[in-house]
């Protein structure tokens, strides 16, 4: 199994107040990893969550979230972005919007565009293997991927 964490879950898991969801969050994600399943996300990802971290921090210095962040970068792989996945990521775009099917503002960057493409390429790359993008949001996602909130991914 590999799961792939988007912006929304990444964004529990750096909440500094380890409580309620963000407590049960993080015991999600160590006792997947203490079973061996393949975690990751993507730096798009990061993006969005450290961009709303650093704003935070400016006008709430004792915010930690980057902190947390910064912890989670190094206990599970972030895939880059690069122009390969960019290009499938445009393909993806174009033939949702060819059918109708707007996933963001045309002009926006369209993020949950660019995880699909990764999905895909993570399914390309590892055939067989079941590969499942958590998130809180499963609506846009699961057009493009298996997408399920994080709560109900289970190894």
């Amino acid at each position: 199994m590999i799961i792939f964490i988007d912006s929304g879950v990444l964004g529990i898991l750096t909440n500094p107040y380890k409580f309620g969801e963000a407590r049960d969050c993080e015991h999600w994600l160590y006792t997947l990893l203490s079973q061996g399943v393949y975690i990751c996300s993507s730096d798009i990802c990061d993006f969005e969550v450290r961009r709303g971290l650093v704003l935070a921090l400016q006008n709430k210095p004792k915010f930690s979230g980057i902190q947390n962040l910064d912890e989670i970068r190094d206990i599970i792989d972030f895939l880059a972005i690069d122009s390969v996945l960019l290009r499938k990521a445009a393909d993806l775009w174009a033939s949702a919007r060819s059918q109708g099917i707007p996933t963001a503002d045309q002009k926006s960057l369209d993020v949950d565009i660019i995880i699909s493409a990764h999905w895909q390429m993570l399914t390309d790359n590892f055939p067989g293997r079941y590969i499942v993008v958590a998130t809180t949001n499963v609506k846009h996602l699961s057009r493009f991927t298996e997408a399920k909130v994080w709560k109900d991914i289970k190894f």
